[in-house]
């Protein structure tokens, strides 16, 4: 399918009108009623309290021919503090869930707001009567939950809010890394004690027995996939290729610990009689290989 993303206008209202008409589930688990005619007009017009007009802006996923509306990502900038971006709506036409579309509307509109450069944090509420699926999304792209919920005013049934954030990361940083491995039973147990160690979320994707995810603070992630295209029993770091993967840990005392427990955590260690400095005199790191190789080194400051 092909797609488009851009600022949509008051001239756009009967297509958000469509997008929502097309989701009603979102209208009733939130406010409790049906789909209204003037809700397409309000999703494009109404401001958070002492919000300027100007930080508003309304993005649009649509289709290649620009006919169809599949999703919307609302933004109000430098609300509510100065740095701060607050989504106010990111919603997916019901028929088009779990095809990746929300993550790639998000995405694309988090690469327009770094671009601006004067935001640093991403910030939304999620309304406790849409949380059952609305956490799950918001965890994968690793938003948290930031402060005690709060009573909802829109909702007749008493419903709270929640707010969640994350950092509003540089689009150059890394993405996410992918690992093969060919044997998941055995090389997850590794990368999931050494990962949750070091700060990271282990993340399951429903429906998908190959692989396991785990997700940074700052928005990247790491995939350890059993493929069934993988080639051989074992990595190899001196092949051309990765020849390994470089994390951070907060300080010596945590890496030393994280020494110590390595090996009954299925971690073999590199350069045993030159630890903490096989980087060189200067550079304090552990290396390792897990049960497939792989080498991982963790450095501390």
């Amino acid at each position: 399918m092909s797609w488009s993303v851009r600022p949509l206008s008051a001239a756009d209202t009967p297509l958000v009108q469509d997008l929502l008409a097309g989701s009603p589930g979102y209208t009733s688990r939130v406010f409790g009623r049906d789909v209204g005619a003037a809700d397409g007009a309000a999703v494009l017009s109404t401001m958070p309290p002492g919000a300027s007009p100007a930080a508003k802006t309304v993005w649009g996923l649509l289709t290649g021919d620009g006919a169809e509306l599949l999703g919307l990502c609302d933004i109000v900038r430098h609300w509510p503090v100065e740095g701060t971006a607050h989504i106010g709506l990111l919603l997916i036409r019901e028929d088009c869930a779990q095809q990746g579309l929300g993550r790639l509307l998000h995405d694309s509109v988090l690469t327009q707001l770094i671009a601006e450069g004067s935001l640093s944090t991403m910030r939304l509420g999620v309304v406790s009567t849409n949380a059952e699926g609305a956490d799950p999304f918001w965890e994968h792209l690793c938003y948290v939950p930031s402060g005690e919920p709060r009573p909802c005013p829109d909702n007749p049934a008493g419903a709270s809010v929640r707010t969640w954030t994350r950092p509003l990361c540089d689009a150059a940083g890394l993405h996410h890394l992918e690992l093969w491995t060919a044997d998941l039973a055995s090389s997850a147990p590794a990368w999931n004690w050494l990962l949750t160690t070091l700060g990271w979320q282990a993340r399951r994707i429903p429906g998908w027995d190959q692989g396991r995810v785990w997700h940074h603070p700052d928005g990247s992630y790491l995939v350890l996939e059993q493929s069934d295209a993988v080639r051989g029993e074992r990595a190899d770091r001196l092949a051309p290729g990765m020849n390994h993967v470089a994390l951070r840990v907060g300080s010596r005392a945590v890496l030393d610990a994280l020494r110590a427990d390595a090996p009954a955590h299925g971690w073999h260690e590199l350069f045993t009689e030159r630890y903490p400095h096989a980087g060189g005199e200067d550079h304090v790191a552990w290396y390792g290989e897990d049960p497939e190789g792989i080498e991982v080194e963790v450095v501390a400051p």
